[in-house]
């Protein structure tokens, strides 16, 4: 399906109709995300700018002054949108975000052309559907949608449309750094975190996220003077290397909540049974010590109770018939929020011991948990109440990283709310045939207008 951008915009100018139905907006929205997908923007074909630009124009023909766009970044390649929908104050302005690169798609696997937007049985296909073109086109259509009712909120409503969220993330550090309006923000909301569970049919909660873990990656090194293969002698930089890495596998950080994952485990109690409901009543009154099956034998469990770190890369050796002088691992740490990232580097080399030399890869930074206020649950709650009603707000902490740390790290709240709902297959964002089905894309169109009317 490619819908004809420039008629719907062309339609919406002339009629310049406040009423016009959320349908008209699904219709407009789709069209925008078709454009938005079309463009290839991976790291290999030159990431966002293009898709900024098109976006700038696209808010100029709706309405919105130039001296207001500005598309810009660190580098020509990774060039967002910075968006300023103009309110009765812009001391504290309300941020809104949405990454615009997406990763490469192995285009002969997939069923369609992962850059041109297709709809099969309910669901509109292409890469970056779901992460994060669909969030981004939400935000323009909502844009469009409010300048064309002539709303006008008591803050600025400021747009990030970023360019690098899935190689450097450089675009939020350069918006964070260069404009003083986003340093001043009360908050943002992150069309790149959070989901609804359940179906368009059965909706369960508003998984709203509040918190993400902080990225670490260390290279770990070991040393060896080397010599001729046909003289082995016990004292090899590949052993002593295997060896390190076995006791990261085997180590265990300790169990340690917050207050976004003890909100998590709270939901949760009510609808477990039997031993799980054992379990989780005890991880909530502070039992760090047991070995939890529901820890041990889910992944996702145990990723969001503890932090965890992980080898993901090896390097050693330089040639076949010669001892090797020095092996490398790299090892990656998610680490829960309120923890800190020096003390979790303190303890990898304790683990490892002398021989082995551990050292930082990455720039880590704290990226501390949103606190849910009042005010947020206010908001949330009431526009995604217009939706699902009676929907109940979970807070939710990411295992993964997004452009939220970078804003977070400086004390302005992040929270994940995308109100998508989760795809009944399983989610594809970054894998084959991405895709989000139609009248869960609508239910975020008609969210995010609920959330900006009360901004």
């Amino acid at each position: 399906m490619k819908l004809s951008i420039k008629a719907l915009i062309l339609t919406t100018t002339l009629t310049g109709n406040p009423a016009l139905s959320s349908e008209t907006y699904l219709k407009l929205g789709t069209s925008i995300l078709s454009d938005l997908v079309a463009i290839e923007s991976t790291a290999d074909m030159g990431l966002a700018t293009e898709v900024s630009r098109l976006s700038k124009t696209i808010l100029l023909k709706n309405g919105f002054n130039n001296d207001d766009l500005k598309v810009t970044g660190p580098t020509e390649s990774s060039r967002g949108l910075y968006a300023v929908y103009k309110g009765k104050s812009s001391i504290k302005p309300i941020l809104v975000m949405a990454h615009i690169d997406v990763v490469p798609a192995v285009k002969n696997s997939w069923d369609t052309d992962p850059f041109k937007l297709e709809e099969i049985d309910g669901f509109l296909h292409g890469r970056g559907a779901s992460d994060n073109k669909g969030g981004a086109a939400a935000l323009l259509t909502t844009f469009i949608r409010l300048r064309k009712e002539g709303f006008v909120p008591e803050n600025d409503i400021i747009m990030l449309l970023t360019g690098d969220e899935e190689t450097g993330m450089d675009s939020i550090r350069y918006f964070r750094d260069n404009f003083e309006s986003v340093k001043l923000a009360s908050f943002a909301f992150n069309s790149d975190g959070g989901f609804i569970t359940g179906t368009m049919e059965n909706p369960e909660a508003f998984r709203l996220q509040s918190a993400e873990k902080v990225y670490m990656t260390v290279n770990m090194t070991t040393s060896n003077r080397g010599g001729h293969s046909s003289i082995p002698r016990p004292d090899n930089a590949i052993y002593e290397l295997a060896d390190a890495i076995k006791k990261i596998e085997a180590y265990k950080f300790p169990i340690s909540l917050n207050e976004t994952t003890r909100a998590t485990l709270e939901f949760a109690l009510n609808e477990a049974q039997g031993s799980v409901k054992g379990e989780i009543k005890a991880i909530l009154q502070g039992d760090t010590e047991t070995e939890f099956d529901i820890v041990n034998n889910n992944s996702e469990i145990n990723a969001i109770l503890r932090t965890t770190c992980v080898a993901t890369q090896l390097e050693a050796g330089h040639a076949e018939n010669a001892l090797p002088v020095s092996a490398t691992a790299t090892v990656n740490c998610r680490i829960l929020p309120h923890e800190d990232p020096k003390e979790i580097f303190s303890t990898l080399q304790t683990l490892v011991g002398n021989k082995v030399k551990v050292s930082s890869v990455s720039d880590f930074q704290k990226s501390p948990v949103s606190p849910i206020t009042p005010e947020i649950q206010q908001i949330i709650g009431q526009a995604i109440g217009k939706v699902f009603p009676n929907m109940p707000l979970v807070p939710t902490m990411s295992t993964g990283a997004t452009d939220a740390l970078h804003l977070r790290s400086i004390g302005i709240p992040v929270y994940g709310t995308s109100a998508m709902m989760t795809d009944p297959a399983g989610y594809r964002g970054h894998g084959l045939n991405e895709r989000i089905e139609i009248t869960a894309y609508k239910a975020s169109l008609d969210f995010w207008y609920g959330v900006m009317k009360q901004l």
